[in-house]
């Protein structure tokens, strides 16, 4: 097993803030941030809410979890926004999510938001709503 020295542990995380300062201002954070909205039994659709907790409480009806999807065009992270307890609560049936480890049953309203490396929510552009708008317009999801 390898031992790294505390210099060697300080460079990392020397060199992982630089990188993350670097996507920050690749992705930016904003007051408001464009997601996409998936309703139960709708078709998707785009919106501009507060970049806060409560909006984002808000509009999944609880509790959120974060479920990590992919990558914007700029390098930002995609993820669903759900409501954690959305089951457990009998929210009603949105969509079926098929992955590479698996598959799982969503329910309630989630919405497809982005991150940069900081973990500050930032907006997704309209050409990746569109994308995100296509690929969870029909009830099996292919991820």
């Amino acid at each position: 097993m390898h031992k790294r020295s505390e210099e060697d542990l300080l460079e990392l995380a020397k060199a992982y803030v630089v990188q993350a300062e670097k996507d920050a201002e690749l992705n930016p954070t904003s007051e408001t941030m464009q997601v996409v909205v998936v309703e139960p039994m709708k078709k998707p659709y785009k919106k501009t809410i507060p970049n806060t907790l409560e909006a984002q409480q808000e509009l999944v009806g609880g509790y959120i979890e974060i479920i990590r999807m992919g990558n914007t065009e700029t390098g930002g992270s995609v993820a669903i926004t759900l409501n954690e307890e959305g089951k457990l609560m009998g929210l009603p049936f949105n969509r079926r999510i098929i992955a590479r480890n698996g598959s799982d049953n969503f329910v309630g309203t989630f919405f497809i938001t982005a991150f940069n490396m900081q973990g500050d929510n930032i907006s997704l552009k309209d050409s990746e709503c569109d994308q995100f708008i296509k690929k969870f317009n029909g009830m099996e999801v292919y991820l």
